[in-house]
């Protein structure tokens, strides 16, 4: 195995690829939309690759009309796509507005059937050992027995080997029942270091516990290294090697306008600091300020912040 500083990645994700349309009104009565590539992962990855992480991609993109430019779009992001393969099927949609900006996510949602394609066979030694941080989340658990089985067969491997594994539950109950959810994070829960549980009401569904400090303690007795609970708009609560320490939100005169995957901006954030050898806490802040910034800018991937734009 490659020593880990000369990796070539810092991190590898697995997920989903969606195509994203935009609008500044009714969904239902808009006559206009802005196109873009999005989904819980892509943003991971595209975050810390726009912050400077080296970062490769594993996927499934359809042989439809948006596959071309979803290729392109990732690759203009600085993401390795060397380990997105073709299919068959079509790409994930999904329909998004700024004008509720206390809507979060998916208002109108299509699961594509390209990431069924994701599959065990692309997991192999090699790909796993060039990587200082293995990631996925539960959008992609939900979409088949042969995409969890992938993404354990990625943690299993980074586990043993000692490379960090991160996971983000990313509770969607619109794709799949709450008992599902629970097995799928139940069957990766001991290959984990990192997670990004959000409250309080996920948390509530997952594990039973409302109040960060409990989930923390929750999740380190199942030895969880770090817990990252998301508070919205109130920060989050980092656990991490025996401390406790909030990490409040930074006051901002600036209206956060759309809060669409803010939390998966958050992840990539965090991931791109651990990656360079900061502290959870002060990867938490970090995270925080790449969160706000992604509020206040809207807009889709191109609206998430460079190296520039965010300060240590």
């Amino acid at each position: 195995m490659k020593p880990i500083h000369i990796r070539d990645y810092d991190l590898l994700v697995i997920g989903e690829c969606y195509i994203e349309f935009r609008c500044n009104g009714d969904i239902c009565l808009c006559n206009t939309f802005e196109k873009d590539i999005g989904g819980a992962d892509i943003i991971v990855a595209a975050t810390a690759a726009r912050l400077g992480s080296g970062v490769s991609f594993i996927s499934a993109v359809a042989r439809d009309p948006f596959h071309t430019m979803i290729r392109e779009q990732l690759l203009a992001q600085g993401i390795n796509i060397d380990h997105v393969i073709t299919s068959q099927g079509y790409n994930g949609i999904y329909f998004t507005s700024s004008r509720y900006p206390d809507q979060r996510e998916y208002l109108i949602h299509r699961p594509g059937s390209a990431a069924q394609y994701i599959t065990p066979s692309m997991i192999y030694d090699d790909l796993i050992e060039n990587c200082k941080i293995v990631y996925a989340s539960s959008e992609l658990q939900s979409v088949s027995k042969a995409s969890r089985h992938t993404i354990f067969k990625a943690f299993q491997f980074a586990h043993s080997h000692n490379i960090m594994v991160a996971y983000d539950p990313n509770l969607r109950l619109q794709r799949w029942s709450l008992d599902d959810s629970k097995e799928s994070l139940w069957s990766v829960l001991p290959l984990i270091d990192v997670i990004f549980p959000s409250s309080p009401d996920e948390s509530k569904a997952l594990f039973g516990y409302e109040r960060p400090l409990d989930i923390i303690g929750f999740l380190w007795d199942r030895g969880v290294s770090i817990v990252v609970v998301k508070m919205g708009s109130e920060g989050c609560l980092v656990g991490y090697d025996g401390k406790i320490e909030e990490i409040s939100q930074e006051k901002c005169s600036e209206p956060v306008s759309n809060l669409t995957l803010i939390g998966s901006a958050f992840n990539g954030g965090f991931l791109h600091c651990i990656a360079r050898g900061y502290d959870p806490f002060t990867a938490a802040q970090l995270a925080n300020s790449v969160a706000l910034y992604k509020g206040i800018k809207g807009g889709g991937i191109n609206s998430l912040p460079v190296s520039s734009d965010i300060v240590v």
